[in-house]
């Protein structure tokens, strides 16, 4: 057994539970059993929906000392080979009480202090330049990204000269409310072309009556909720609006050149080093930049007018990520803790 200790609601979102689950599918593949510990009932459906059972400890998600009462004595009954945690909220004092119970990995995104773990991952593309303690083991890099198996071995992508689908992903939760930000942009400045945006509306996002609203009467809006083939949705699309978090990397396996933003703290370095690379455009932070939406516009004018720039894009982004890197992760896990 693996067990699997992560969050995901409205306030955080869901991207901790869902790189989770593609981990879990990897170990399944090798024969163990993956089981999900979380704080709160908020995404027990999607983890049973994958076929995983989910075991609510009724704690709070950013308080995690308090919920070590229930949660030893639970990873003592049962008994994993390793226990995967991936939050935010985590205290040095909380992950040295959990590797008492089980050996220790931890998904991580910052450095943000030395982490009594066995094994830390950190599959960013700025992971590299970090300066980790050297006293542990690390998975460091694109290799190690977490990606659903759908998104293996897709092949190199056909870039069309002229851009019809744009794909915009605001993440599960969308907490800055940036698809009514975007909808509203484009209620006031219609596409000239035969442009469709193809908007992903989370499972956990507050705002879906309003986006219904906006979306009315705008025809080159098609809402999507529930998507069960985001693949098929990506590789449909042309070009791509998205957070700087791990949508990122589902989209470099698809080789779908993006505008990416920036919506919290963690997210800065990533859209920063994606730019940097020559990757995506970057169109700012939605906390501060005062003209977001222009922002993302003009970008998506600018890539969508470049042909060479989105070819160019496309075959850096699928070198960098190969849709592999669960089952490598979930690999060298087993050969690190062996």
């Amino acid at each position: 057994m693996v067990c699997f200790r992560a969050d995901g609601n409205a306030q955080v979102g869901s991207g901790h539970v869902m790189r989770c689950l593609s981990l879990a599918d990897a170990v399944r593949e090798r024969g163990h059993e993956p089981v999900f510990l979380c704080a709160d009932s908020s995404v027990q459906p999607v983890i049973r929906r994958r076929g995983y059972q989910c075991i609510v400890l009724d704690s709070g998600y950013d308080r995690m000392e308090g919920e070590l009462p229930a949660l030893l004595p639970l990873l003592e009954k049962l008994s994993p080979e390793y226990t995967i945690l991936d939050s935010y909220f985590v205290t040095a004092g909380y992950m040295r009480r959990l590797k008492k119970a089980a050996c220790l990995v931890y998904i991580d995104d910052l450095c943000a202090f030395d982490y009594p773990a066995d094994l830390v991952i950190n599959y960013n593309l700025y992971a590299g330049s970090l300066v980790y303690p050297k006293n542990k083991g690390y998975l460091l890099g694109p290799d190690y990204a977490p990606l659903r198996k759908e998104f293996q071995g897709l092949g190199g992508r056909k870039v069309k000269e002229r851009v019809e689908h744009i794909l915009v992903s605001t993440g599960g939760a969308d907490p800055r409310h940036t698809a009514t930000t975007l909808l509203t942009y484009l209620r006031g400045h219609p596409p000239e072309d035969r442009v469709t945006y193809h908007m992903l509306v989370g499972g956990m996002n507050p705002d879906g009556e309003k986006i219904a609203q906006l979306a009315a009467g705008q025809p080159w809006v098609e809402l999507h909720r529930q998507v069960t083939d985001m693949r098929g949705l990506m590789l449909q699309c042309d070009v791509a609006v998205s957070a700087a978090g791990s949508t990122l990397y589902e989209l470099c396996a698809c080789g779908l050149p993006a505008v990416t933003y920036v919506l919290a703290d963690n997210q800065i370095q990533g859209a920063q080093a994606f730019e940097a690379a020559g990757l995506m455009l970057c169109a700012g932070d939605v906390r501060t930049e005062p003209q977001f939406a222009k922002n993302v516009f003009a970008r998506l004018e600018r890539l969508s007018g470049d042909w060479a720039a989105r070819q160019r894009m496309a075959r850096r982004m699928q070198a960098l990520v190969d849709g592999r890197g669960a089952a490598r992760t979930v690999q060298a896990i087993g050969a690190a803790l062996a």
